[in-house]
């Protein structure tokens, strides 16, 4: 069950192509945790036996890749030549070009699952139970060394023996993520056909980092604790220059 809102801005000149797309979603489904509706049974199981009735309401919720907001924007500026004006102004201030893509999006859903088959089912997916009147957002205790507390411990209790858990699949949300990629290029024209270009191009350019989502089974020692960054978007910032000759 999906809906959004969707929104595109595109400018387009003999300088400036720019694109600016926005999107406002929801994205529900009855998976499993850590399933999709490709792999059903192959590699998810459900909380609960896929025959109680209750298996596709306890299942139902945002969707493994769902995003309340993303926000995309790219461009390529193009500065004029300025062919008509004195050499050092031209060699300085002329042919230069300019590109980027940005993104930004707010964090992805995950599920706080006991991490012990406290139902006796065998299935191995039942559910936290939250703790009554305690802060789920609160900081716990950081004790894998370099790590980033996230969700509060205290917070939530492993399920009764017997019992599946209540806490609904996805009701968590993990950090947001901005990532800014940039070039900067310069033309010297050498004939009419021939040109030379040096280029400078930097990753997650303002070298923001971008965490993965906590730890989220309430037997593991790393409980609520984020100790990785998202592959890519998460590296420090990264910059790289080269030379180019078109003929």
């Amino acid at each position: 069950n999906f809906n959004a809102l969707e929104a595109v801005l595109k400018k387009q000149s003999s300088w400036l192509n720019l694109t600016i797309a926005y999107t406002f979603s929801k994205s529900l489904d009855d998976a499993p945790n850590g399933g999709n509706n490709n792999d059903i049974g192959s590699d998810s199981n459900s909380a609960l036996p896929w025959t109680n009735p209750d298996r596709h309401r306890f299942d139902y919720g945002p969707s493994g890749f769902d995003h309340t907001h993303r926000l995309v924007a790219s461009y390529v500026w193009n500065l004029p030549a300025l062919g008509k004006q004195n050499g050092f102004i031209r060699q300085a201030l002329g042919s230069w070009e300019f590109t980027g893509i940005g993104t930004m999006q707010s964090g992805g859903p995950f599920t706080v699952t006991a991490g012990k088959d406290q139902s006796l089912t065998g299935l191995g997916q039942d559910r936290g139970v939250p703790v009554a009147g305690v802060n789920p957002s609160l900081s716990g205790v950081c004790t894998t060394g370099k790590c980033v507390n996230y969700l509060n411990p205290a917070a939530f209790a492993l399920p009764a023996t017997g019992t599946y858990g209540t806490l609904s699949k996805d009701s968590f949300r993990g950090p947001d993520l901005i990532d800014w990629d940039m070039g900067f290029f310069k033309n010297f024209p050498i004939t009419e056909r021939i040109k030379l270009q040096a280029r400078a191009e930097f990753f997650n350019a303002f070298n923001r980092t971008n965490f993965n989502n906590p730890s989220s089974s309430i037997s593991s020692s790393s409980f609520g604790e984020i100790t990785g960054t998202v592959g890519g978007t998460g590296d420090a910032r990264i910059g790289q220059m080269a030379v180019k000759l078109f003929f």
